[in-house]
């Protein structure tokens, strides 16, 4: 005798975890690919890598989020561990250091971050117009001459197209266990779900902030005071 009930069920979920895929495919990246598009091909120019950096890592901040269910950087790269090095093994172990070095470097310093290794040679960070897969994210050496001495300079390159590209077969992966694990589907609906009941701030709290002033309160109630 055929249980209808868990049929039924079994069959509910299934459709329901589709539809959690397919809102990521629709909301996440076809708007994406609408963004970084130009007459049928991907075109990226030196001149707007920056923009595209932070582009990108804003939408990997957000997939890792909806992957763990809470906002954070651990999250963020573990998304990239996971689902980037699905699609090449390389992310799962240089995730980190990118993420850290090209989102951070660029949202809090304007620019990739250089770091100086423990053997006191410095990593530093370029982009690629190469495409082949073996030149990107591949490390060239070179010297630099400097007031004190000569510097070891180790350059990571990345082809900013390469990257954007695997970050979109990233999330086909993503949306395909989404359809076929529960678990993940829940997370992903619940995170979603959340954003649309933001956390809420205090004018008074804010106020303390350095950058906020009475005047950008003040902008609003008058305007508030016309409705």
């Amino acid at each position: 005798m055929t249980n209808t009930s868990w049929d039924g069920e079994a069959i509910g979920k299934a459709l329901l975890r589709r539809v959690e895929a397919s809102r990521l495919e629709k909301y996440l990246k076809e708007p994406l690919e609408e963004m970084i598009h130009y007459e049928g091909e991907r075109t990226f120019l030196s001149a707007s890598d920056d923009l595209l950096v932070l582009l990108v890592f804003t939408y990997i901040d957000l997939l890792g989020y909806l992957y763990k269910g809470k906002n954070s950087s651990s999250n963020a790269v573990e998304f990239m561990r996971e689902y980037l090095g699905r699609v090449d093994k390389r992310y799962e172990e240089v995730s980190g250091l990118l993420y850290d070095a090209l989102r951070h470097g660029y949202i809090h310093l304007a620019t990739p971050k250089r770091i100086e290794l423990q053997d006191k040679k410095i990593l530093d960070f370029s982009f690629s117009f190469s495409k082949q897969r073996e030149d990107h994210l591949k490390v060239t050496k070179r010297e630099e001459i400097e007031m004190t001495g000569r510097l070891e300079i180790c350059r990571l390159s990345m082809n900013f197209s390469l990257f954007y590209e695997d970050l979109l077969s990233a999330m086909d992966k993503y949306a395909g266990d989404i359809r076929n694990n529960q678990a993940l589907s829940d997370t992903f609906w619940q995170a979603f779900e959340t954003r649309r009941s933001p956390e809420k701030a205090k004018e008074k709290e804010l106020l303390n902030k350095p950058y906020i002033q009475e005047s950008d309160f003040a902008f609003i109630r008058e305007q508030i005071s016309n409705l």
